[in-house]
């Protein structure tokens, strides 16, 4: 395990749902450009819940809401349960991680809407990075050569016979059955 001046992976956390990565990494790659080996970035999820007018709703508290159709409009919209963005970054230097938590912790960002998100700035609970495999798989190009795939092949090249249609085959079979 790393101790704690050795631990180069961050998680920010609390980003608005809607915030895209590109405009994420314009943010950090403003400051931080270069200063950081791998990223992974988890888009948020905003779901509302669609109620119909004539629905009781128990809202905790003892209260409850009950709504009647007023001027045409049928829904009611509540927002359910937002999840929030989040971003792992893996930096090159532990230094670079303390000056990142200093400048991104707290940070406020904006939504489309105007609503405030204020980050916060953690080291990511596993610092392990995921490694890239570069294992190839002894089977890769092999299926040119296969006997049941080159069969597979010849079949597709042959043309399509197709059946006579349903009018032409009860003409035979009535010519059959009168000759």
């Amino acid at each position: 395990m790393k101790g704690p001046l050795d631990r180069t992976k961050v998680v920010v956390r609390h980003l608005p749902p809607t915030i895209s990565q590109s405009a994420l990494a314009e943010q950090i790659d403003g400051r931080f450009a270069g200063r950081y080996n791998s990223v992974f970035f988890l888009p948020g999820k905003s779901r509302l819940l669609y109620l119909t007018f004539q629905t009781r709703m128990h809202l905790g508290f003892g209260l409850e809401l009950y709504r009647e159709p007023r001027d045409g409009c049928g829904w009611l919209c509540f927002p359910k349960r937002q999840s929030y963005a989040r971003v792992y970054l893996d930096f090159k230097r532990p230094d670079d991680v303390i000056e990142f938590a200093e400048f991104f912790d707290g940070h406020v960002f904006v939504n489309e809407k105007g609503t405030q998100f204020r980050t916060i700035v953690e080291y990511a609970p596993s610092q392990r990075v995921p490694k890239h495999w570069s294992k190839k798989d002894g089977r890769e190009g092999t299926i040119f050569k296969d006997p049941d795939y080159m069969e597979f092949l010849e079949f597709l090249a042959k043309p399509v016979e197709n059946l006579p249609s349903a009018e032409i085959q009860l003409e035979r079979r009535e010519a059959e059955r009168a000759g």
